[in-house]
C-alpha cells in the first residue's frame, strides 16, 4: 500500500476531532438534533482550518445509517465511501476545473431531478465555489433557493467576498478562524506520540508558529521534517528544512540594539547572509521579536505563553523587554516592516537590513516631548542613564520658548521704538527690517495701481463711464443716473484724442470688466 501523507492520515472523522472550530462544530451538531437543517451551507475561512473535512463530516451524518445523527458510526457503507470519495450520491465537485455555466448545467443542475441512489440526500460539495464565473452563480440561484428536498449544497471557498450577495442570502454562512499556535501544537504532539518520534516542545512551536493558522500546512511540514530527520528531530533540524531564521540571531540582534552596539549589528546581518537567510524573512521575525517585547513590556504576566517565548527563551527575552521603552519599541517596528516592503525590491537588500537596524539604534536616543516641556523650566534636560532610549545633550530643549526668551538679543538687531509703550525694543535686522521693506512696497503698489484706476474712470469715454446698452437695459434707472452726472473732471489733451476715436469693448466681455470704471464714479456708483 502507498504512503498516506499525515494531512490526509490524520483528517478528523468527527465534529469532535475538529480543532479550533467549536463555534461552527456545535451549531452543526445542535442543528442535526433538533432536525433544522438548510438546504444550502457555505464554508468559508483561511486555507487549512477543516472547512472542506467539515463538509464531509456533515455528509457523513447526513448519510449515516444511524442518521441523522451528530456522531456518525463511520464503520456502515455510507461513511466509509464518503470517507475515501467514493460515494455516488456524494458529488464532490471543483469549482476551478468547472467554471463555466455549461459545466453547472451538466454536473449540478441537470442531476437534481434523480433521486440518490442508496443515501437519504443528494450532496453536491463545491470545493472554491469563488471559482465560478458569474453566469454560474446566476444559473445556481433558483437551484439553491428552491431545490428538491433531497438535495443540499455545501460550498466552501477562501474568499467569502466573490460569492455574489444573492448566494449568500440564499445560504446559512459558517465563517472558520485560524488556529492558535497552542492547539496546533498539541495536535502535533498527539502526532507524533501516535507515531513513536522523539521531538522536543521547541522544534513542534517552530512548526506550529510557521504554520500561521493552518492544520494543514503545519502537518505537512511535520511530515517533511520527519522525512529529513527520521525518528528524532530537533529545533536546528526544523530551522533547516523549513528555512526558518534562528531564534539566537534575532535576539542577538535585538540584544545588539539595546547596547548600541553598531559593529554586531553589521556582523549579524553578514552572519545572516551566510547562512542563506531570506532577508525579508529576517525582517519579518525581527517584527515579531519585537512584537513580542512589546506584550510582554504591557503585559508581564505574558511570558509563560508559547505563542511569545519558548521554555528557553523566556529569561533573555523579560531581561530586553526592560531595555525598551514602548516608544522605542513601536518605532521599531515602523522601521522594519518598512525595510521588509523595501528589500523586495532592492538591488542589495543587505544594506537595507543594515540601515535599518542603524536606524532602529540611533531612533532610541529621541527624546519625549514631555521630557522636554519638564526640563525646560530647569534650563538644560537632566542626564539619561544609557541604553534608555533618551538623549543626554542639552541642547534638546532649545526649542522651548523659556529657553528662546532669555536668549540675549543678538548682535546684528537694532533698537526700534514702539508707539505704545514709548520704549525702544530689540528687534532682528535680518528678518523684521525686510518684513518691513516688503510691506512698504507692497502698499506702494497697492497705492500706484489705485491711483491707475482712478485715472481710468476719469478719462474713460462715455459709454465705459456710464455703462453700455445691455448695462442700461439690465438697469432701467442708469439713464437718469448717468445724466446726473453734469461735472467731468478736466481731461489732457491725449484722453480727449482717445475720445475722438472710441473703442467699443467686446460683446463678450464680463460685467465687472464693463462696470469697473463706473464703480469709481462717485456721481454714477449704485450699490448693489
Amino acid at each position: 500500500m502507498s504512503y498516506l501523507v499525515i494531512a490526509r492520515k490524520w483528517r478528523p472523522q468527527k465534529f469532535d476531532d475538529v480543532v479550533g472550530q467549536q463555534a461552527v462544530t456545535r451549531t452543526l451538531r445542535n442543528a442535526l438534533s433538533s432536525g433544522r437543517l438548510a438546504q444550502a451551507f457555505v464554508f468559508a475561512g483561511p486555507r487549512g482550518v477543516g472547512k472542506t473535512t467539515t463538509a464531509r463530516i456533515l455528509a457523513r451524518a447526513l448519510s449515516c445509517v444511524k442518521g441523522p445523527t451528530p456522531d456518525p458510526c463511520g464503520v456502515c457503507e455510507p461513511c466509509v465511501e464518503i470517507a475515501e470519495g467514493r460515494d455516488i450520491d456524494v458529488l464532490e465537485i471543483d469549482a476551478a476545473t468547472h467554471t463555466g455555466v455549461d459545466n453547472v448545467r451538466e454536473v449540478i443542475i441537470a442531476g437534481l431531478s434523480i433521486v440518490p441512489v442508496r443515501d437519504r440526500y443528494k450532496i453536491f460539495i463545491i470545493d472554491e465555489v469563488h471559482q465560478l464565473s458569474g453566469p454560474s452563480f446566476n444559473a445556481l440561484l433558483k437551484s439553491i433557493e428552491e431545490p428538491p428536498p433531497h438535495v443540499i449544497f455545501m460550498m466552501a471557498t477562501t474568499e467569502l467576498d466573490k460569492i455574489p450577495e444573492t448566494v449568500l442570502s440564499r445560504s446559512q454562512v459558517y465563517e472558520f478562524r485560524t488556529i492558535s499556535t497552542k492547539a496546533i501544537a498539541d495536535q502535533l504532539r498527539t502526532i507524533v506520540d501516535a507515531e513513536g518520534i522523539t521531538a522536543p516542545q521547541e522544534s513542534l512551536q517552530l512548526i506550529a508558529r510557521d504554520a500561521e493558522g493552518s492544520m494543514r500546512d503545519a502537518q505537512s511540514k511535520l511530515d517533511q521534517v520527519i522525512a529529513f530527520t527520521g525518528k528524532t528531530m530537533t529545533g536546528e533540524d526544523v530551522s533547516t528544512v523549513l528555512g526558518l531564521v534562528g531564534r539566537d540571531l534575532l535576539l542577538d540582534a535585538a540584544q545588539a540594539v539595546a547596547d548600541e552596539d553598531a559593529p554586531a549589528a553589521f556582523a549579524l546581518t553578514a552572519r545572516a547572509v551566510e547562512l542563506g537567510y531570506d532577508l525579508r524573512a529576517v525582517c519579518r521575525e525581527l517584527s515579531r521579536v519585537v512584537r513580542d517585547l512589546l506584550v510582554l513590556s504591557v503585559d508581564p504576566s505574558r511570558i509563560s505563553d508559547p505563542e511569545i517565548a519558548g521554555e528557553t527563551e523566556r529569561d533573555r527575552l523579560k531581561a530586553l523587554a526592560g531595555r525598551f521603552s514602548r516608544e522605542d519599541l513601536l518605532r521599531a517596528f515602523d522601521v522594519l516592516t518598512r525595510a521588509e516592503v523595501e528589500i523586495r525590491a532592492a538591488a542589495q537588500p543587505r544594506y537595507h537590513l543594515e540601515m535599518a537596524l542603524l536606524r532602529w539604534i540611533y531612533l532610541r536616543k529621541l527624546v519625549p516631548i514631555e521630557d522636554l516641556i519638564a526640563n525646560a523650566g530647569g534650563g538644560a534636560v537632566a542626564s539619561t542613564p544609557a541604553g534608555s532610549g533618551l538623549s543626554r545633550t542639552p541642547q534638546a530643549a532649545v526649542g522651548s520658548r523659556q529657553l528662546r526668551r532669555a536668549r540675549p538679543p543678538r548682535a546684528d538687531s537694532r533698537m526700534r521704538f514702539s508707539r505704545r509703550s514709548g520704549r525702544q525694543r530689540a528687534s532682528s535686522t535680518t528678518w523684521s527690517w525686510r518684513r518691513r521693506r516688503r510691506s512698504k512696497s507692497l502698499a506702494t503698489k497697492r497705492r500706484s495701481r489705485s491711483r491707475r484706476r482712478s485715472a481710468r474712470c476719469a478719462n474713460s469715454s462715455s459709454r465705459t463711464a456710464h455703462g453700455s446698452s445691455r448695462w442700461r437695459s439690465r438697469r432701467p434707472d442708469a439713464r437718469s443716473r448717468s445724466s446726473a452726472c453734469s461735472r467731468r473732471p478736466q481731461d489732457s489733451s491725449r484722453a480727449r484724442a482717445r475720445r475722438k476715436r472710441p473703442t467699443r469693448r467686446p460683446r463678450s466681455a464680463s460685467r465687472r470688466s464693463r462696470t469697473r470704471a463706473c464703480r469709481r464714479c462717485s456721481k454714477c456708483f449704485r450699490p448693489r
